[in-house]
């Protein structure tokens, strides 16, 4: 494995510094005596970049072509627009 192509060690050190980082402050988040929507909408965009974290740095797709960042992207656009939909449906009263 060369330098060039992967992470070094410190690199993936640090990004599971940060995943730990953010998985205690997801935590302390569902701690706080907060609305419940805040807690879930934190709690979702920790989560969020928790995972782009690793899809960059442990699946390597940083150095992958773009249209595996399009393939990961797109479901993700999809699961935004049905959460959009389930939360607009507590707006709306059938």
């Amino acid at each position: 494995m060369s330098a060039t192509a992967h992470s070094s060690d410190k690199t993936y050190t640090v990004i599971w510094i940060w995943l730990m980082v953010l998985l205690l402050a997801g935590v302390g988040l569902a701690e706080l005596k907060v609305s419940k929507q805040l807690i879930v909408g934190g709690v979702l965009g920790l989560s969020t970049i928790k995972a782009v974290l690793v899809a960059m740095h442990y699946m390597h797709l940083k150095t992958d072509r773009r249209l595996l960042a399009f393939v990961l992207i797109a479901p993700l656009v999809l699961v935004g627009l049905a959460l959009c939909v389930v939360f607009s449906s507590r707006l709306v009263r059938l």
